[in-house]
C-alpha cells in the first residue's frame, strides 16, 4: 500500500486510506444493489476503477468515479481505456465530498467509519429517491441497512 496515502488519511486530508476492494467483493456489492443496465453508478473513492469496470462489463451500467489521488486517478483512466469502456464510465480527479450525486441511482463506497460519517449528509441531501448506497466494511451509524451481506475473503 502507498504510505503517502495513509499519511494523508491519518492527517485528516482523506476520507479513507486506499485499500482496493477485492474483485469478488465489488461483484457482491453490485449484486447487493441489484445494479442493472438502466442504473448510473457513482463510486466515491474509486481507486483503480475496478468496481465501475465490473458494473459496466457485468451489468451494462454507466457511471463515474471520483478519486483524489493523482496516481490512482491515472491508473483508473488507463484501466477504463484498456477495457474499452470510456463510452460507459469515467473518472474525475476530485474529493468525494465534491462529487455530484443527483444523477446516481447507486452509490458505492469503501471509505472509513469517519469517512462515512462525513459523507452521510451529502448522500442524504443529494441522492435521488429510491437511490441505493452500498458501503463495504463500514456501516453508517444511526442508519438501519435494508440488506447486509457478509462476503468471505
Amino acid at each position: 500500500l502507498r504510505l503517502g496515502l495513509w499519511v494523508k488519511y491519518l492527517a485528516g486530508f482523506r476520507l479513507a486510506p486506499f485499500v482496493p476492494t477485492p474483485h469478488h467483493v465489488a461483484k457482491a456489492m453490485l449484486r447487493l444493489a441489484d445494479v442493472k443496465s438502466s442504473d448510473f453508478v457513482v463510486d466515491l473513492g474509486c481507486g483503480d476503477a475496478r468496481l465501475l469496470i465490473s458494473a459496466a462489463k457485468d451489468r451494462g451500467a454507466k457511471g463515474y468515479g471520483v478519486e483524489m489521488d493523482g496516481e490512482l486517478f491515472k491508473e483508473a483512466v488507463r484501466a477504463i481505456g484498456k477495457e474499452g469502456l470510456s463510452h460507459m464510465i469515467s473518472v474525475h480527479q476530485k474529493d468525494a465530498m465534491d462529487a455530484e450525486l443527483h444523477m446516481a441511482s447507486v452509490v458505492t463506497l469503501y471509505l472509513s467509519d469517519a469517512g462515512n460519517a462525513k459523507i452521510l449528509p451529502k448522500l442524504q441531501h443529494q441522492l435521488p429517491p429510491n437511490g441505493r448506497v452500498v458501503s463495504f466494511c463500514w456501516p453508517f451509524k444511526g442508519i438501519n441497512p435494508l440488506r447486509v451481506e457478509r462476503v468471505d475473503g
